[in-house]
């Protein structure tokens, strides 16, 4: 966890709008994902929460500790890769009536009634951690090109996923 910080940080060390929370590192545990959005939601009552998640986490969504109540404490962004296919019959009616997709609506239906779980091809890279951790531990060199220059060189200096 201490490693996830530390390379976010490092990724948005340029980015005077953003900051790394340190909310999951600050428990004595490594908190479910609903445990950090309802200790966010108690600390943050009158902000408006959203989480952002790639395609391959909304389609795992089901196999998450309490998914349900996780896709009810923010506001979701669920974002495309190319060549990765969305669906949404793995999740209940109840939540696919909130769902937005963004990549055919051109404004936002917001009602204000309930948490929206929004599409979106905004980004539309092909990057994920997974592939990234991937061609670490089958030793290609690639990977370098899909984070930045600290990144990569944090990576390398303390051997993740090696």
């Amino acid at each position: 966890m201490l490693d996830r910080y530390a390379m976010l940080a490092l990724a948005t060390n340029s980015e005077p709008n953003i900051s790394v929370s340190k909310i999951e590192i600050e428990v004595p545990h490594k908190p479910y994902t609903f445990e950090t959005l309802e200790r966010l939601n108690e600390l943050l009552p009158e902000a408006e929460l959203y989480f952002i998640m790639g395609a391959d986490s909304w389609k795992d969504i089901r196999t998450w500790r309490e998914w349900e109540k996780v896709l009810s404490l923010s506001n979701h962004v669920v974002m495309t890769r190319p060549g990765v296919s969305i669906t949404f019959d793995h999740v209940t009616d109840e939540i696919r009536e909130r769902i937005v997709d963004m990549r055919v609506v051109e404004e936002s239906p917001i009602d204000g009634t309930s948490r929206k779980i929004y599409i979106t091809d905004a980004v539309n890279m092909d990057i994920s951690a997974t592939r990234i951790r991937e061609k670490i531990r089958d030793g290609l060199d690639d990977w370098k090109d899909e984070v930045s220059k600290e990144v990569a060189k944090y990576i390398e200096k303390y051997q993740i996923y090696t």
